[in-house]
């Protein structure tokens, strides 16, 4: 949702613009939709969003995640 804000945009206003609810596509990006409509859209999102964003998000994400699983673990 922040690479929309990022360009200028919400996510629920590009969800209302390509036919989406904004449910629907907060299901599809939380893997709440598994079907192939919501891997659809999950794929849409992604595409709208930039790939390269959002894989270089989840990774910064990762990082932390084990960074904060490291420290509880020393």
């Amino acid at each position: 949702m922040g690479a929309f804000r990022a360009r200028g945009l919400t996510f629920e206003g590009w969800c209302k613009e390509n036919g989406l609810t904004p449910m629907n596509g907060r299901n599809a990006t939380f893997g709440q939709s598994r079907g192939d409509v919501g891997r659809a859209n999950l794929e849409r999102i992604i595409e709208a969003a930039g790939r390269e964003f959002i894989r270089d998000a989840y990774a910064r994400r990762l990082a932390e995640h084990a960074a904060q699983f490291a420290k509880g673990a020393a």
